[in-house]
């Protein structure tokens, strides 16, 4: 047998005796081990991010415009019915101008977190981008609604316009009849 030169390995009692002089020490050590296997709690951190707020904070609102009565003049009547249309289409134009670039904007946020997703090995990440893909999705329906509202009342305040102007047309055609009747 060979001879154990490693303390921590004792052949008899009386070596575990003259190797330990002190058996508080001993004690401590192993009260030690003790309460620090009681002191170790195993922890599991979270991390999660919050998803994208909800997008419903404000309501859909259809956009709201009081057509002003035209007064004046009959002939005065006809320039600004005119000018109003003209207005009135710009509107329109700038209303889809604005709707496109919208909805390419959403589009592409996206395609973007679509694509983060895909490279995501966490799942609390999947679920959060997933949820941030559908508010933007959520978005995009609530913008088609918004453009439609905004469009048809757009649209109904130049259908007015326009029979407005044709009312007026006719009438200011007969008085120029007249006129040039008187004239002759």
């Amino acid at each position: 047998m060979r001879s154990n030169s490693n303390p921590k390995y004792f052949k008899s009692e009386d070596e575990i005796n003259t190797y330990i002089k002190d058996e508080d020490d001993f004690l401590d050590t192993r009260i030690l081990r003790d309460v620090v296997k009681e002191e170790v709690i195993k922890e599991k951190k979270v991390v999660s991010k919050v998803a994208t707020r909800g997008l419903d904070e404000e309501p859909i609102e259809a956009l709201e415009r009081e057509t002003p009565n035209v007064i004046g003049s009959l002939f005065d009547r006809i320039e600004f019915l005119k000018q109003r249309i003209e207005e009135t289409n710009s509107a329109l134009d700038l209303r889809k101008t604005i709707n496109k670039e919208i909805t390419s904007d959403i589009q592409v946020d996206i395609k973007e977190k679509e694509e983060i997703e895909r490279r995501l090995v966490d799942i609390d990440d999947k679920r959060n981008f997933r949820m941030d893909i559908s508010m933007l999705r959520k978005e995009m329906r609530a913008e088609k609604v918004r453009f439609w509202k905004d469009i048809l009342e757009l649209r109904t305040e130049l259908r007015e316009l326009l029979e407005q102007y044709q009312t007026e047309s006719k009438i200011v055609g007969i008085f120029k009849g007249i006129e040039m009747d008187g004239l002759r």
